[in-house]
Parts: structure tokens; sequence; C-alpha cells
């Protein structure tokens, strides 16, 4: 047997965590001394605790981790949850690296390159559009905040719209506003589908207006929502280079996207602009 503080040595944790993991149920001692209460491990668990640690460093939660180790988890829940966690870690690598290319680009223009914009753009009106939508609150702006939220958002309205009697077209459109209340850090996502007259409201979704733009500045993006960060700043360094300026909240209108993979989606970004 091992005490507590010698298990945790050699299975280089700490004591405190060993004690957390009793005390939520994961990993309790082989025995506890009833009359100081001190806690023994034997030598078999120190494979479970490999197991736990095997688990934490994936990325579960302590709560997940349980359920797996109290063999509450089959194992096609358990693929799954692995299968989950993969695309999760797949989306945060293409937000870094995006994020590093927008990096690498601001070390270039401090050092004389200037931030010139290469997308392909088109100036045109947008026409008024009768929304079928759902909405949400996310922490902030950004795909980190808003792509772990906005697929599930879309999944839920379809399937919403399907149970209301709509069969909703291939094209969607997504929002975003930035909400005033409490610190003021949070915003609002809408995912919607365009319907016809003959839609009204129902379980789960909301139908309104989105209004006409006479002029908004447009580009096409290719590919992940977790680099779509990359092309809204391109847009938005052409609509300076310009002589534009932004004139209402932005529109992203997927053309293609579900059951696509996501690296096949077409989507074009729209922004209301006026003349500087």
């Amino acid at each position: 047997m091992f005490s507590i503080g010698e298990f945790a040595s050699i299975g280089r944790v700490s004591v405190r965590m060993l004690r957390h993991y009793d005390e939520i149920g994961l990993l309790p001692p082989a025995r506890v001394d009833p009359f100081n209460g001190y806690r023994s491990y034997d030598g078999a668990q120190f494979a479970v605790l490999g197991r736990i640690l095997a688990f934490k460093d994936l990325g579960f939660r302590l709560d997940e981790v349980t359920r797996i180790m109290h063999g509450a988890v089959d194992d096609d829940a358990l693929h799954e949850m692995l299968t989950a966690r993969r695309t999760e870690l797949a989306r945060q690598l293409d937000l870094d690296a995006a994020r590093l290319r927008r990096l690498d680009a601001r070390i270039r223009h401090i050092e004389g390159e200037p931030l010139m914009s290469t997308i392909t753009t088109e100036l045109k009106p947008l026409p008024s559009l009768r929304v079928a939508q759902a909405s949400a609150v996310v922490p902030g702006f950004g795909p980190e905040n808003i792509s772990p939220v906005i697929g599930p958002l879309f999944d839920r309205l379809y399937r919403d719209l399907v149970a209301a009697g709509v069969r909703p077209g291939p094209e969607s459109i997504a929002m975003y506003e930035a909400i005033e209340s409490g610190d003021g850090g949070g915003a609002r996502v809408f995912a919607g589908f365009p319907v016809g007259d003959e839609v009204n409201a129902g379980q789960g979704f909301e139908v309104t207006i989105a209004p006409a733009v006479d002029l908004a500045v447009t580009t096409i993006h290719h590919g992940s929502m977790a680099t779509i960060g990359d092309a809204w700043e391109a847009l938005l360094a052409w609509i300076d280079e310009n002589g534009y300026e932004l004139a209402g909240v932005c529109r992203e209108v997927y053309l293609l996207s579900e059951p696509q993979p996501q690296e096949n989606w077409v989507t074009e970004l729209q922004q209301p602009v006026v003349r500087a």
C-alpha cells in the first residue's frame, strides 16, 4: 500500500488533485484509516490514474472522465466523444493557423509591406429577405466564439422548420449583433433560412424581414468557418483601401453548406457600405 504522498509522487500528480478525485468519486483510495482518515492506495490504481490522466490530456472534463471510468459510456458513445473532441481540436488548429497568418501579415506591414487586399469583390445592392430565424448568445465576436454555436443553431432551426412542415432551401443566412446589456462583451448570432410569404413563426423560430441594402461590398469565401476571419479581414481592408465606410450589420450567406464537409463550403460575405 502507498500513502497518498507516495502515490502522488510516483504518479506525478498533486496530493490536492488526489483528494479532489476522491471527493468526486473518480479515484477513491483503496483504504481510508477509520481513526485518522489517512488515505492509502494500492499498486493496481496506478493504471487507473494513468487512464484518468490520459483522458484529461485529451481535453475531457472531469465529469466526462468520471462517466468513462465508471463504465457509464459504451464503446460507441466513447467513439463519438473522441470524434467530437478531435473535431474541436482541428477547428482550434485552423483558428490558430489563421491567426498566425494575420499576425505574420501585421509583422510584414510594420516592416514596410503594405496590407493590400487580394480578394475578388463585387459591389451590389442587397434585396430584402423574408427569413425564418433562430438566435443564440455567444461570448463575443470571432470564429472562436461563433463557430461552435452557429452550426448547431442551424441544425436545430432546420429540424424545427421541418417539424412545422417547412422544407428549407439550400441557402441560409447568418447575421450578428452586439449585446449592450451586461458587460457589453457578448453578441447574439442569428441563423436563418429564406422563406416565402406562406411561412409564419412557429415553435423554435420567428419570421422576420432582413431589410434591403442600397449598397454592399461582397466576396466569396471557400472552406471552413474556422478561416473565415481571414476573408473578413481582407474584405474590410478592401473597403478601407477603396474609399468606403461600413454602413450596417454584415451578413454571411451560405451558398453551399451542410451536409457537405466544411472544406467544401461556399459563403458569400456581405458588408453594407457607403462612399466615404
